[in-house]
Formats: C-alpha cells, structure tokens, sequence
C-alpha cells in the first residue's frame, strides 16, 4: 500500500474506490428511512432503490469502455462529478419517486469512479502484489462503507437528509479536486 500511494495513479485509485464508495454508501444508506420518514410505502423504497442499483451495475461495460477511451482519471473527475450532482439534486426538495433520479445518478458516479479505481488499482500493482493489494484496498474501501453508513444516521438525527447530501457533495467535489491537482502536478514536463 506505502508503495502505491507514492505514485499519482496508485493514489487517484485508492481515492476513486473510497471516494465513490463514501458518497454513495452515505446518501444511499438513509434515503429508505427519508422516503419512509415523508410518508412513502415500500413500493416507493423499492422503485426508489431500484433505480439506485439499475444505475450502479447497468452501465459497467459502459464504464469500462469508456475508461479505456478517455483515460481512468477521466472518468474518476466524471463519476466524482456525478456523484456531486446527485447530492445537491438529493438536497432538494423532492419527495417519493422523483427521488429515483438523483439515486439513480448516484448509482451511476459510483460505477464511473469504481470501475476507473479499480482499473488504475490492477494497472499500478504488480503481478506478485496483486491479490494482496486488492484484498488491503477491498478492507479499506468496505471500512469506509461501514463508517459511512454508521454516521449516515447521526447526521440525519441531528441535521437532516438534505445536508448529508450536502456532505456528500461535498466530498465528492473536494477530492475531485484533489484528484485533478494530483494529477495535473504529477505529469512530466515536456522537454
């Protein structure tokens, strides 16, 4: 791990799976009890969610084709911007099904930026470290997860959902921005 977080692409990697994975698990965790909490039915959760997950795993090929086309750290910037995107429309004022369209976009971001993390991941490690690395990113992604869906529900007690939507915009746009700094700084100069 000390050896991929020294270069740009090990880094840009590792922020893209924990990133993506943050954001999502932390607006995604509390929007069932949101929905039920303004006096939506199951059948709403469940369209609600359904488009969450439509977006998260339909456009994977997509995803990857495009990754391959525009670059990995391309597409981290896209699905960051997604993401973002998705918090400030969460943010709103809406209510029930309509909810189905900022889930669904956050559903999308996260397979942008996972699927770009995971490339670069498997580009930087070598062969011999491959697994092992994969298995220290997968435990760090997923203790995210479970630190974000832990607070998730804090921070609606005490504020509400559409600033934990906030949070997660906000997340998503200053690690952009730290990805795009990075990476913009770390390329040679030509000659």
């Amino acid at each position: 791990m000390g050896e991929l977080v020294k270069k740009p692409q090990g880094r840009t990697a590792l922020i893209a799976l924990v990133t993506s994975q943050l954001v999502m698990t932390l607006i995604m965790t509390m929007t069932p009890y949101h929905l039920h909490a303004g006096g939506h039915g199951l059948g709403t959760v469940g369209v609600v969610i359904s488009a969450h997950t439509f977006g998260m795993f339909a456009f994977s090929p997509l995803s990857g084709r495009l990754t391959d086309r525009f670059g990995a750290n391309a597409m981290v910037l896209a699905g960051f911007s997604v993401l973002a995107a998705s918090g400030i429309i969460s943010a709103l004022p809406i209510a029930g099904v309509t909810l189905a369209i900022p889930m669904f976009l956050l559903g999308v971001g996260w397979n942008l930026g996972f699927v770009a993390g995971s490339s670069l991941l498997a580009s930087e490690a070598p062969l011999g470290d491959r697994a092992r690395l994969q298995g220290a990113s997968d435990a760090l992604v997923w203790a995210t997860a479970a630190a974000a869906s832990f607070s998730s529900g804090y921070v609606v007690a005490t504020a509400s959902f559409a600033f934990l939507a906030i949070i997660g915009t906000g997340v998503a746009m200053l690690l952009g921005v730290v990805v795009a700094l990075d990476t913009r700084t770390s390329r040679p100069i030509p000659a």
